[in-house]
């Protein structure tokens, strides 16, 4: 193997490396001064600061090369000067600089990647305009300076002629050396020592080309890893909204299951089978649109989970079965304002304790040097809906909230009943715009059915939580009918009775915080009355009488 050394070259190049050095400050000042531009317009108008913002218009993928190529001309220089002892003050401080700069614009990155999603602090954006100017500032003082050493000023300081004459470059500096590596198969032990032994002399001759190739290897590797872990991977926690192709979503839950709202086993392993060995992972998230497309919905395509070393995409299969928890998401349109929809995972109950991550590939992370992180994580946290159901006691007049179960925050609360077949509703009937009497009409329970009824008036509220984003779960009504059992005693005995009424209202009257639910007849008779209700893994009992 033949090698040169190199300190002819540097020294005979020395010009040419701050001519290029001085170009690339020259661009990141620029770009540097853009970024503390913004910040200063943020600081006083947010709104127009964020108008069309785009973030590749202030930090792409070139910003952070261009600071990389000048530090590792910087490491490549500073290494001749110590070698052959000449003042190297101006590049210490351009290394320490621009290794600022890479950092100054990941942070300025991070800021301004969730710019759309929330609203900086005006503290904060006032520090980093002043930070990014201060440093913009330093650039052009170090640019000036390198500039200067690539046109020649004050280059007696380093007086490099007289060092081209003194190396006597095709003589020494620039002499070549052959470097022979023999083996010898049947002494290995001997050999490797041998190779080690070598290694070493050829370390101690050459020590300044293995350093500096070794130093500029270890800034690569950094480089890579700073923009792979801070740039093309995102790590978010579950709670955290994030941003990727041209959507705003915030992941709220992770649900672990086997059955549906009536506790019915609807796992399926892959041969069609119901199975207790497979289990549902479902990831409730806020969506919404950041981009002006009427037709924009989620590539569901993008998204998996990651449990251990296994990945799986998304079902569709069971939507249907899980409307208590949320609204399946398929390619339903995207809006500007956040809709909660629900993501389905079948995978294998053994795997019910590792971890999980959903992970989401963003399909626009690189165009024309923008930068997006490719790879997205957000780490989830399940709750897990097959285990045992924790119940709590109220009673007529208490509020009962449903926190920490799959309603969230809502909240119900009856403070009045009545049972009979027969309820008088008064209502003014008025023939003309002045002509008003008093009036009634009866509620009466259907003649539908195969069992005598009557009817329970229930007065009180229910009120759901917003952001579960619920189908048909907005009054007392619904809410009874889809989660409620009554119980009630009859002698010595108890008897339970589902609750599947038709909706039972006034044609003309109107009363305020009233529901009719349809039960038993025998509920007429009863001593002791109360409501279960059944939310997955929570029940709640309600005593009505």
């Amino acid at each position: 193997m033949i090698l040169r050394k190199p300190y002819a070259f540097f020294i005979k190049y020395f010009r040419i490396i701050n001519l290029i050095m001085a170009l690339l400050m020259g661009v990141l000042i620029y770009r540097t001064f853009v970024l503390g531009k913004f910040f200063s317009t943020y600081a006083a108008d947010y709104t127009t600061a964020s108008s069309g913002f785009v973030l590749g218009n202030y930090i792409n993928i070139y910003s952070f090369i261009m600071a990389l190529i000048v530090i590792i001309f910087n490491i490549v220089v500073l290494s001749v000067l110590f070698v052959k002892d000449k003042p190297k003050k101006l590049y210490i401080i351009n290394l320490i600089l621009f290794i600022g700069v890479m950092i100054l614009f990941g942070v300025d990155y991070s800021v301004l990647r969730g710019i759309n999603e929330a609203i900086l602090d005006i503290r904060v954006s006032k520090a980093l305009r002043d930070i990014t100017y201060i440093i913009a500032g330093l650039e052009v003082v170090v640019c000036l300076l390198t500039l200067i050493r690539a046109t020649g000023f004050d280059i007696k300081s380093f007086d490099f002629s007289t060092d081209l004459q003194q190396l006597e470059i095709d003589t020494k500096d620039n002499e070549e050396f052959e470097v022979a590596v023999e083996f010898d198969g049947n002494k290995i032990k001997r050999n490797i020592r041998r190779n080690f032994r070598n290694m070493k002399y050829v370390y101690h001759e050459h020590k300044f080309l293995i350093n500096v190739s070794a130093i500029i290897f270890v800034v690569i590797i950094a480089f890579l890893v700073f923009v792979n872990r801070g740039i093309y991977r995102a790590e978010y926690k579950q709670g955290k909204a994030f941003q990727a192709s041209g959507i705003v979503a915030n992941v709220q839950n992770t649900y672990l299951t086997q059955n549906d709202e009536d506790g019915n086993l609807i796992t399926y392993d892959n041969q069609g089978n119901l199975s207790r060995d497979r289990l549902l992972v479902i990831v409730k998230m806020d969506i919404r649109k950041s981009v002006a497309d009427e037709n924009k919905t989620l590539n569901t395509g993008l998204i998996t989970l990651r449990v251990g070393d296994h990945s799986y995409s998304q079902t569709t299969a069971y939507n249907d079965k899980l409307t208590d928890i949320g609204t399946g998401y398929v390619d339903q349109k995207l809006d500007t304002e956040f809709t909660s929809y629900t993501l389905t995972f079948n995978i294998p109950k053994t795997l019910a304790d590792h971890k999980m991550t959903l992970k989401v590939n963003d399909n626009v992370s690189y165009v024309k040097g923008e930068i997006g992180a490719k790879n997205i994580y957000v780490k989830l946290e399940p709750e897990d809906l097959t285990a045992s159901k924790e119940t709590t006691d109220s009673k007529l007049g208490e509020e009962q909230v449903f926190t920490g179960s799959i309603l969230g925050d809502s909240a119900l609360q009856i403070t009045q009943i009545a049972i009979g077949n027969k309820f008088k509703v008064e209502y003014d009937f008025c023939a003309k715009k002045d002509n008003c009497y008093k009036s009634y009409e009866y509620i009466t329970p259907t003649a539908t059915g195969n069992y005598a009824k009557t009817l329970l008036r229930i007065v009180g509220n229910f009120s759901a939580d917003e952001s579960m984003n619920f189908d048909e779960l907005d009054t007392m009504y619904q809410f009874l009918n889809r989660f409620a059992t009554v119980y009630y005693k009859v002698g010595d005995k108890w008897y339970s009775h589902e609750i599947n009424s038709k909706l039972i209202k006034p044609a003309f009257g109107q009363e305020n915080n009233v529901t009719y639910i349809e039960v038993n007849k025998d509920v007429e008779k009863a001593s002791s009355i109360y409501f279960t209700f059944n939310v997955r893994n929570y029940s709640y009992k309600y005593v009505i009488k």
